[in-house]
């Protein structure tokens, strides 16, 4: 779940950094999901977004599926900044490469409660889809998957040039002064 851009993490809210400043509105972020049995998966852990809604929580079946690389042991609230449980996003939008999926999708997602910051995104403990929009536009088959997706979310699909104009309606992104430096 580590990849470029996630080796320095910075955790807004914690208690162990004095002066950390308390975002008041949401955080805006974008990801990607596999399509699967049409409902929206985590691209590398076996977590099914149910709804538009999603808590986050690290599950020892995570550990164990992963072999324990980059898990933290014992419970603790998610997200933690030694470990690699939460709900990711990236600051900007652009499909990550993935393997062996066929059926992609991407879109805007806001996100609140602790939130561990890291140089190309962060990893939030509640995130709520906003926008879903459609990697390969021409794919009548999957426009349709990732429309009836959109209804039962109650969320539109927009175009890929019009997520930052739904990202700006609906969140903030994390300010510039709280990125850690690119390493």
């Amino acid at each position: 779940m580590t990849g470029a851009g996630f080796a320095h993490p910075w955790e807004i809210g914690s208690a162990d950094l004095q002066g950390a400043p308390d975002l008041v509105e949401p955080v805006l972020g974008f990801r990607a999901w596999r399509i699967a049995n049409g409902r929206l998966l985590s691209p590398y852990v076996p977590c099914r977004w149910a709804g538009r809604v999603l808590h986050a929580e690290c599950h020892d079946a995570n550990r164990s599926l992963l072999h324990g690389k980059g898990w933290l042991a014992e419970p603790h609230a998610s997200p933690h900044p030694d470990c690699q449980c939460g709900i990711y996003a990236y600051h900007h939008p652009g499909l990550r490469t993935y393997f062996g999926e066929h059926y992609w999708c991407e879109g805007v997602i806001t996100a609140w409660g602790r939130v561990v910051v890291h140089a190309d995104g962060w990893r939030a403990e509640h995130a709520r889809v906003e926008a879903l929009t459609l990697v390969e536009p021409d794919d009548e088959r999957l426009a349709a998957v990732v429309g009836r997706i959109a209804g039962e979310l109650g969320v539109p699909v927009v175009d890929a040039d019009e997520l930052h104009d739904v990202a700006s309606r609906v969140g903030r992104p994390i300010p510039a002064t709280l990125l850690p430096a690119a390493g």
